[in-house]
C-alpha cells in the first residue's frame, strides 16, 4: 500500500476509533457534567440560605405554610401529568435554575443529590427534582403531601433512573428553609399517569411522594414511592448526605482522570504505528 493512502487509512480508523469512544463515554460524560452543574445549584443555594437571617427565611417559610394550609382545605389538586407536557421553549442559565431552588432532594441509597424546583416543566425536570403543581410545599407538617418528580431513563442525567431500587423502609432527606427533614418509604406504588388519587392530601399525614416514569425506556405508567415524616438525627443524616456529595464529586474526579489517561494512550498508540509504518 503507498504511503499516502496508508496514511489516510490510519488517521480513517482513528477517528473511528475516537468516535466509538466518544459514544460510549456520552452518557457517562453528560452524566458527570449534569451532576457537576447539580451540585454548583446546590452549593448557591445552601450559602444563600446561610447568608440570609432567620428573620428572612421564617418569613418564606411561614408563606409556604400558609399556602399549604389552604391547598389542604381543598384536599390538595395535583397538576396535570409533568411527563405528558410538551416542551416550552425557556431561555436557561444558571441563574434560571438558581431561582428556582427551594430545596435539596438527597437519597442516599441510590446516590440521589438533586435541587428541588419549585415548579415543573421540560427543562426543569431535566435538571433536577421538581415540585409537581397543585401538591404542597415539602415544608412538612401536619395534613401535607408535596410531590417530587424527575426523569429517568434520559442519555444525559441519571436522575430518578435507580428509584426503582428504593424498597420499603429507605430513607431520603430534604432540605428546605434550613432546616432537613426526613422521610422513610412506606409505599411504593405502579398507576396510570391519570391516577392521582395517591398523591392527594390526607388529614393529619406529613407525605413527600417521589414520582417517575415506568417502565424504563416505555413511560407507559408512573412510579409513586411515599415517605411519611420520621424523626431527624443529625449526625446520621449530615454523615449520608455528606458521603452522597462526595460520591459524586469523586465520580467526576475519576471521569476527568480516566479520559486524560485514554487520551494519552491513543496518542501514544497513534505515534506507535506511525514508527512502525514509517520504519517499513
Amino acid at each position: 500500500m503507498k504511503p499516502k493512502k496508508r496514511k489516510l487509512l490510519d488517521l480513517l480508523m482513528l477517528f473511528l476509533l475516537l468516535s466509538g469512544i466518544g459514544i460510549l463515554a456520552y452518557p457517562f460524560v453528560s452524566d458527570a457534567l449534569n451532576n457537576y452543574l447539580d451540585q454548583q445549584i446546590i452549593s448557591h443555594y445552601q450559602q444563600q440560605a446561610v447568608k440570609e437571617n432567620e428573620a428572612i427565611m421564617a418569613k418564606i417559610q411561614k408563606d409556604m405554610t400558609k399556602k399549604n394550609q389552604q391547598l389542604a382545605k381543598k384536599g390538595g389538586n395535583p397538576g396535570v401529568d409533568p411527563f405528558t407536557k410538551k416542551k416550552e421553549p425557556v431561555k436557561t442559565d444558571k441563574t434560571y435554575f438558581e431561582k428556582h431552588t427551594i430545596g435539596v432532594l438527597t437519597i442516599p441509597e441510590i446516590n440521589v443529590h438533586l435541587p428541588i424546583f419549585d415548579e415543573t416543566n421540560t427543562v426543569l425536570l431535566e435538571k433536577g427534582a421538581s415540585l409537581l403543581e397543585g401538591t404542597s410545599y415539602p415544608t412538612g407538617g401536619e395534613s401535607t403531601h408535596a410531590v417530587i418528580s424527575s426523569h429517568r431513563g434520559l442519555p444525559q442525567a441519571k436522575l430518578f433512573t435507580d428509584l426503582p431500587k428504593l424498597t420499603l423502609g429507605d430513607s431520603f432527606y430534604i432540605e428546605i428553609n434550613g432546616q432537613t427533614l426526613a422521610y422513610q418509604v412506606d409505599q411504593i406504588k405502579t398507576v396510570e399517569p391519570t391516577d392521582t388519587k395517591d398523591l392527594r392530601i390526607e388529614k393529619g399525614k406529613d407525605f413527600v411522594t417521589l414520582l417517575t416514569c415506568t417502565p424504563y425506556m416505555i413511560n407507559s405508567h408512573r412510579l409513586l414511592v411515599r415517605g411519611h415524616r420520621v424523626p431527624y438525627h443529625a449526625k446520621k443524616v449530615q454523615k449520608e448526605v455528606q458521603k452522597v456529595s462526595e460520591n459524586k464529586r469523586f465520580f467526576l474526579y475519576g471521569l476527568i482522570a480516566i479520559s486524560i489517561l485514554i487520551f494519552l494512550f491513543l496518542i501514544y498508540l497513534f505515534r506507535q504505528t506511525f514508527k512502525i509504518r514509517n520504519r517499513r
